[in-house]
């Protein structure tokens, strides 16, 4: 082949490969945006719909043991920081447990609500509050600072998890007292932020009397 037509036709293959990876980085850059639309979306329709939390024990079909075996217990997480730690080290006190993730919109819609219940109960001593996600730390890291909400919550990644905490989908909120009996397990979005919950709550850890 003539050596010019050859450079001719490398320099048209080099022009096509630069174009489709311009259009391929733009269509990537519409689809994000378009998730993020999405999401958006999505997070709007929900707050319009949620509600406040039955705050109701799950039912024998639901859960069939509903009492923690803490010495035998295997969940497993860690801070944003990696430190570890187990439900174990929890032994005693009452436990208000959120499974999530990131790219769970009805997670996310409820947020903004768990941010305002764990600021007024933050300082007490009597209640933890573990926000655990199964993803990986980097892609849990990476996104936090994304969400004010999330910001202001004990985040942790789950390392080992417990048959004892499946759930059919996310959101799923456990309330734990502290004998380690389930006292609440809902599932899907919530208004936390409720008076009913600050009751409830205010009864669990003994500052209205019951």
């Amino acid at each position: 082949m003539n050596p010019k037509i050859l450079k001719i036709i490398i320099a048209g293959m080099a022009i096509c490969i630069v174009f489709l990876s311009y259009k391929f980085n733009e269509v990537n850059n519409d689809l994000k945006k378009y998730k993020e639309y999405y999401k958006d979306l999505s997070i709007m329709y929900l707050n319009e719909v949620i509600e406040a939390p039955k705050l109701e024990a799950p039912s024998a079909e639901d859960m069939k043991v509903t009492t923690i075996d803490f010495d035998s217990n295997m969940l497993q997480f860690s801070d944003l920081e990696n430190n570890n730690f187990s439900i174990q080290n929890f032994k005693g006190k009452n436990l208000f447990i959120n499974y999530w993730a990131t790219w769970c919109n009805p997670c996310l819609a409820e947020m903004p609500y768990m941010a305002e219940l764990y600021e007024k109960y933050k300082d007490e001593e009597n209640i933890i509050f573990l926000y655990l996600s199964r993803e990986k730390l980097e892609t849990i890291k990476n996104y936090v600072p994304k969400d004010e909400s999330l910001q202001k919550l004990p985040i942790y990644k789950i390392i080992t998890d417990d048959e004892f905490f499946a759930t059919s989908g996310i959101p799923t909120t456990f309330i734990v007292n502290s004998d380690g009996e389930v006292i609440v397990k809902d599932l899907g979005s919530a208004f936390w932020n409720d008076e009913s919950v600050f009751k409830f709550i205010d009864n669990l850890i003994g500052k209205n009397e019951i």
